[in-house]
């Protein structure tokens, strides 16, 4: 038993083709009895048609390649010259070939019908796709509009703020002023002991020119 993946499918495959090889080559040998069975009765008439039918069976089989082209040849015109043995020309003129099937109108068939549900159910889904996705669009617009109108707000606030603490800062500067004047006047009570001295300087100088006196 076959341990392959590709083998094991090959063997399906096979198997399959010998069937279908096997049920032509026995519609084969029916048409050919057909016509042994019509010359045996002589029935030019049947045996006539039965034989053009199994041309058309060799070549379709040939085509198939149930079986090679020479040996189509070889059995059609075996099986052509059984049934000319009886077959005059009133029966090739009063013979009558079989209707052929009409093709079916394309998309009446049940494989057609699938495929379209199958486009439709397709097209549907994109378009509810494409909803979707313009739903989320928009909806992501409307969260970014909002965001940026909520950053600009934010920086109305912030910038109000500032220029609410500006002015009280200002207004704070001049109340420290006043200090920087009181500087005269703690210099001028510093200076004043000092204009002082001259005199003290008198005082000690005097009592220096009594001794000589003495």
């Amino acid at each position: 038993m076959a341990n392959i993946k590709s083998q094991k499918k090959r063997i399906k495959t096979n198997e399959k083709a010998h069937l279908r090889n096997v049920a032509i080559k026995t519609e084969l040998k029916s048409a050919t009895r057909k016509v042994k069975d019509a010359v045996a009765d002589k029935k030019p008439a049947e045996a006539l048609a039965a034989a053009l039918h199994a041309c058309k069976l060799m070549d379709r089989a040939q085509a198939k390649g149930v079986i090679h082209k020479n040996q189509a040849a070889n059995r059609k015109s075996g099986i052509m010259a059984l049934a000319n043995s009886i077959v005059t020309d009133k029966e090739r003129k009063e013979y009558k070939p079989e209707p052929t099937r009409k093709p079916e109108k394309k998309g009446g068939t049940k494989k057609a019908a699938a495929k379209k549900a199958r486009k439709e159910a397709m097209k549907k889904a994109s378009d509810e796709k494409a909803k979707r996705r313009e739903k989320t669009l928009k909806a992501e617009k409307a969260a970014a509009k909002k965001k940026a109108d909520a950053e600009a707000a934010e920086a109305k606030e912030q910038e109000a703020a500032e220029q609410a603490e500006a002015p009280a800062e200002e207004g704070a500067a001049p109340a420290e002023e006043p200090k920087a004047d009181d500087k005269p006047a703690e210099e001028a009570k510093e200076e004043a002991p000092a204009e002082d001295k001259p005199a003290e300087e008198a005082k000690e100088e005097a009592p220096a020119e009594d001794k000589p006196a003495e």
